[in-house]
């Protein structure tokens, strides 16, 4: 039996329902991974809250547990129901954190594979192994200028090629700029 929309939002209390409500996939859409990970802790201490609560009430009501209120427990149906929707809700935040994730790995597998280095494959060649450069006349030959020259020319960032960190530092104060600004839109 399906319960009415505005049934199961009785059940739960304002906080918990804005919580349940953010799960619709056309609200999901706009979280973050940051975003998803806080919900997705919120949603299984809920969810967790309510099956220990329901577990509760049912020794209470098979007479297994001595009552912790005045009234004994008669049942915990609503109770059930509430961590049901929370195990619902979790599942539907993991599902949209999984997808992101996925494309995040495969933007940075793109972003680090060599754009400029094409490899020749057997069938281009004719079946045949690609030839390889040998040495000419006693010595290599090399490329028309190094990377470390050009660099000098640049004005070269050597330290912003060898620490990651400092490559995304940018990223990372752009996000939250990014963030504060989408929160700002929303008041």
């Amino acid at each position: 039996m399906r319960t009415l929309p505005s049934k199961r939002m009785s059940l739960l209390t304002e906080r918990e329902a804005q919580l349940v409500l953010s799960s619709a996939p056309r609200n999901l859409t706009e979280l973050s991974p940051r975003e998803l990970r806080g919900r997705i802790l919120r949603a299984r201490r809920l969810m967790e809250k309510y099956q220990d609560e329901a577990q509760r009430q049912r020794r209470e009501a098979l007479r297994k547990e001595v009552p912790s209120r005045s009234r004994r427990a008669e049942g915990n149906r609503n109770t059930l129901r509430k961590a049901e929707y929370f195990a619902l809700t979790l599942e539907r935040f993991e599902r949209r954190l999984a997808v992101l994730e996925r494309k995040e790995q495969i933007r940075t597998r793109a972003a680090n594979r060599p754009s400029g280095t094409r490899r020749t494959t057997r069938a281009a060649t004719g079946g045949r192994k690609p030839a390889r450069r040998t040495r000419a006349a006693g010595r290599t030959a090399k490329a028309p200028e190094s990377k470390q020259a050009s660099r000098k020319k640049r004005g070269g960032a050597l330290k912003q090629e060898r620490f990651p960190a400092l490559k995304r530092q940018a990223h990372a104060s752009t996000r939250g700029r990014r963030t504060q600004s989408r929160r700002d839109s929303r008041r």
